[in-house]
Formats: structure tokens, sequence, C-alpha cells
């Protein structure tokens, strides 16, 4: 007998059709949300129409309109936009509707305070590969949030990837790795497609060849419960290639540019958090 998802017969919403809020619509139409269960309002009244016609979803006509059709509400806008949209939508929020937010770099009392009532709030920093339904979303829950919303936000965010819940104080962190982090293996294949090329190998060719390695690395990663160095020890042979090409990277220190990296992007999301 097959478990009820947590999904089942919710009345979701979502504010905001850009490329997060398109991924959400899409994720949900392919799980156990029926598509006249699920609303969504974008001021750019094509985009809906293009969602209703891939998802068959209910477009809404105002945001208002959507959350009060809505027993979870998704806001899927710009940061700068959350206020606003917050400020319009908060009288038809329900007393026990659970809302989420995918706006990068707002703190829960700052969402909390743009309510100025008591709400059930997750917060939630996706990353760009949930466009795809294979992301990697980090998120925590608001003083008001209890397990059964915690059940409700893992099983929407299921549809953009995997999930893990962390601490709040986290999330910046999580920001500068996995948020930021599709960036730079998207560099180490830039990177090693310039250096196949200026040895003379074809853009083209290279590009394949960089590609469907980053590809095949990243199944063998997610398949294994194996840390990297297990990983790298596999295709290292003592005198060979691999190592040859590793001792450059100790050298030159790519291990020490990585950390400098991911602590800038730790810092600015830190002041992007703190209104910097």
């Amino acid at each position: 007998m097959s478990v009820p998802s947590p999904l089942s017969g919710l009345k979701i919403g979502i504010i905001g059709a850009g490329n997060m809020g398109q991924a959400l619509a899409r994720g949900l139409a392919e799980k156990s949300v029926y598509p006249q269960n699920l609303s969504v309002f974008d001021i750019h009244s094509e985009k809906l129409q293009a969602l209703k016609k891939e998802c068959r979803i209910k477009p809404a006509k105002s945001a208002r309109q959507c959350v009060s059709l809505s027993d979870v509400v998704i806001l899927a806008v710009k940061p700068h936009l959350l206020e606003e949209v917050i400020r319009e939508m908060a009288g038809a929020v329900e007393k026990d509707a659970l809302v989420i937010s995918v706006a990068a770099g707002v703190t829960l009392a700052r969402i909390e305070s743009f309510f100025k009532k008591p709400v059930p709030l997750v917060r939630v920093m996706p990353n760009m590969p949930a466009l795809l339904g294979a992301g990697m979303s980090a998120f925590s829950l608001g003083r008001r949030a209890s397990a059964k919303h915690r059940k409700i936000a893992e099983a929407i965010l299921g549809g953009l990837g995997e999930k893990v819940e962390v601490p709040e104080r986290m999330l910046d962190l999580v920001t500068a790795v996995s948020g930021s982090g599709p960036a730079y293996f998207f560099l180490l294949a830039e990177k090693l497609i310039e250096a196949a090329y200026q040895m003379g190998m074809k853009a083209a060719v290279a590009k394949k060849l960089v590609y469907q390695t980053a590809f095949g690395s990243g199944k063998v990663m997610t398949s294994s419960d194996e840390d990297p160095d297990v990983l790298i020890g596999r295709v290292v042979s003592k005198g060979g290639t691999t190592e040859a090409a590793l001792r450059v990277f100790q050298k030159e220190g790519l291990g020490k540019v990585v950390q400098n990296a991911v602590k800038a992007a730790y810092k600015r999301s830190k002041e992007i958090s703190e209104g910097a």
C-alpha cells in the first residue's frame, strides 16, 4: 500500500514565474499535485500562458488571488521585490498557510517582519541545476513551522532534485558552496577546454570531452558514498598522467584558491543577508 504524498489535496500557489518559479511548477505538476490545485501569478502574462499550456496550471490574476486559492504559498520573486509582494498578499494569507521563500539573502526574521503577523515559514536556497530537476536545495524552518510543514517543504523541493535541512545560520555557507557552486564547475570546464584548444585540439571536440567527463564524474560521485580522495585514488596510477597533473594542482595551491573563493562568496552572502 503506497504512502500518500504530503502534498495530496493541497492547493499550492507560486508567486513569480521566472526560472525558479517555472522549475517549481514543472516539478510539482510532475509529482502528486493535480494541475488545477497549482496556481501561479506573475506580472508577465505570457509566462503564465506558457506554463498553462505546458503544465495545465491555473493562472492567477494577482498575487492576492493566488494566495487566497492556496494552502501553501511559494515566493519565487527577486529579493528586492519580496517586501512589496508580501505587503500586497499578506491580508489574504490564511492563519495556518505555509509560506516558502526562495528569495536569496532574505532572512526568516525579515520575512516575518514584512508579514507583521505569525506565519509558518520555510526559507530555501536552491541552485541553478534545479531548473533541470537536478538541483541541490537547502532549507531552514521558521519558528512557527512544524514537522508537518517540514514534510511538505521536502516534498516540494523533491521536484527540484535533492534537499537537505540546515540551521538558518548555515545558509550563507550553503550559498557559497552549492548556490554559487555550479559556476565553479563551469569555470573548471572552461579552463580545461581552453587548455586543450591551446594545445591543438578543436574547440568542439574539447567541449564534448570536457562536458561528458563532467557529467560522468558527477554521476560517479552522486551514486557513491565514498569520499572524493577514494574516488581520486581510483583514477590515479603511480607515475602516471593523473598523478603528474595533481602534483601541479597541489604545487600551485588549488586547495587554497578554492578555500579563499568560498570564503569570499560566504562573506558576500552574509553582507547581502544583512542588507549591505
